[in-house]
């Protein structure tokens, strides 16, 4: 009864008003600057992965981190459990066609990152001891606060729904889970070892969490798509077959075949917008607040990491996985989550397959808990900017919950046999809750980022200095 209670809400928050929504306000925002994100790809890929040695563009002080760290910290915390076992489950129930919209969710995503990346390095703070802070409780209340006095409950909802997700996250399960059916050791056990391993980091506050960030994130990247191009690579005569399928797939109904169900349009169309956000997080409000700690010289600078970011974590690391599943046959074969992917990355690494895809699930999603916390500390700053006493006792507090939670959430399913789905089902309607206000606050913000984006294409950029403004006034 609950479970369907649950799943009837999820239907109608998760349905066309919300994938219309994602979709339409990063369509907007593409036509609206011209495609800025495809025009400018090439640019901003040098700028973010080839940068000049330009003092200041990647200034690191003891205060502030720089555009790369906060970009790794992001991305850290967007890639996790939905890019291998998300988009697996993603494919298995909506077939191959999911994969083209995810890309077209990514495609129109990485303009929809690259606005709330920028406004909230505009609307930033920065707190007693100098350190950059924001995210869009800041753009909130700062952008849309001086103009409509019910900001405050639209800043609750967001905050309220990302709290809750804290509460309910079930990753340290699913990492339990898998190293259960790798080793046999119980679940429980493993996400005990896992919750405490993300303490460790969590523990030494925002500063270790950016190094680690710094360090697992192109490390466990560079790995995964080494041997996911290679797995690739062995059944490449499939490629062009496995392409043609995705792309036919995605506007036609797919039949039954073989342990595969079969899917309708509108299932595949659906699937694949919704585990696009999932996975890349563009429009839910969340990396803005690790991209808003960087120390830059423009907002639209980490604009193009937030562009990035949707980049490496979909149309790179999604794609590795979908392409992996699809070629070597596997997507029909009725599996689902990581023992999908497991099986497709069998082909190419036999044995070795399930301990690969288990230790990159580990890795991911304890990349993915400690980048949250980053998020969640954003937040706290906001809440207690005017008392630094109470913001350093609740900082504190959020590095035993954000690990103690996920452990609570493990021994519930595990010894206590409560359902998984209702954790996942309450996770979905706790992340669409913020997506919906963010959304709005994006569109509201239009001609502010436009004033921004401005600026930084003009002659001579002028953001930081008191003529800024009349940038803004004459606009």
């Amino acid at each position: 009864m609950v479970a369907q209670l649950l799943d009837s809400i999820v239907g109608v928050l998760w349905g066309p008003v919300l994938l219309i929504g994602l979709i339409g306000v990063g369509l907007f925002f593409t036509i609206s600057t011209g495609f800025w994100q495809v025009r400018n790809f090439g640019q901003a890929f040098k700028f973010c992965f080839f940068p000049k040695k330009t003092p200041g563009v990647l200034a690191n002080t003891d205060n502030n981190i720089s555009p790369y760290q906060a970009a790794c910290v992001a991305i850290a915390g967007s890639i996790g459990a939905g890019n291998i076992g998300g988009v697996a489950s993603a494919i298995a129930l909506g077939g191959p066609g999911v994969l083209f919209w995810m890309w077209i969710t990514a495609l129109v995503g990485m303009m929809t990152k690259m606005v709330e990346v920028t406004l909230a390095v505009y609307y930033r703070r920065k707190d007693e001891e100098g350190k950059n802070t924001g995210g869009p409780l800041f753009y909130i209340e700062k952008g849309i606060g001086k103009k409509f006095k019910f900001w405050k409950p639209i800043a609750f909802l967001f905050a309220s729904g990302l709290f809750l997700q804290l509460i309910l996250s079930p990753e340290s399960f699913s990492v339990g889970e898998s190293i259960q059916e790798l080793t046999g050791v119980r679940a429980i056990y493993a996400s005990t070892f896992f919750s405490f391993l993300c303490l460790i980091v969590v523990f030494g506050g925002l500063k270790r969490v950016v190094g680690f960030a710094s360090v697992m994130m192109p490390l466990m990247s560079f790995f995964y798509l080494i041997f996911g191009v290679y797995v690739i690579a062995l059944n490449a005569s499939q490629l062009p077959a496995a392409i043609s399928l995705i792309f036919k797939s995605a506007f036609t109904p797919v039949a039954a075949i073989g342990g595969f169900a079969g899917t309708t349009l509108l299932l595949t169309l659906r699937t694949g917008i919704s585990r696009g956000l999932f996975s890349n997080e563009a429009g839910w409000g969340t990396s803005p607040m690790a991209h808003a700690t960087a120390s830059n010289k423009h907002p639209v600078e980490q604009g193009m990491w937030g562009m990035m970011e949707v980049f490496i974590d979909t149309l790179v690391i999604c794609t590795i996985t979908g392409l992996a599943i699809i070629v070597t046959g596997e997507w029909s074969s009725g599996a689902a989550g990581a023992t999908l992917t497991m099986r497709a990355f069998s082909h190419g690494l036999g044995k070795f397959a399930s301990a690969y895809v288990a230790i990159s699930l580990f890795l991911f999603c304890w990349t993915t808990v400690t980048g949250w916390f980053s998020y969640f500390h954003s937040m706290l700053e906001y809440t207690f900017k005017n008392d630094a006493k109470k913001r350093k006792i609740a900082i504190t507090i959020l590095k035993f919950a954000t690990p103690g939670f996920g452990w609570l959430m493990a021994l519930l399913i595990d010894v206590w046999k409560v359902d998984i789905a209702y954790a996942w089902l309450i996770v979905d309607i706790s992340s669409a809750i913020p997506t919906y206000v963010n959304l709005i606050v994006l569109l509201w913000l239009t001609k502010e980022f436009k004033w921004i984006l401005k600026d930084y294409e003009g002659p001579q950029k002028m953001y930081g200095l008191p003529e800024y403004d009349e940038v803004q006034m004459n606009s």
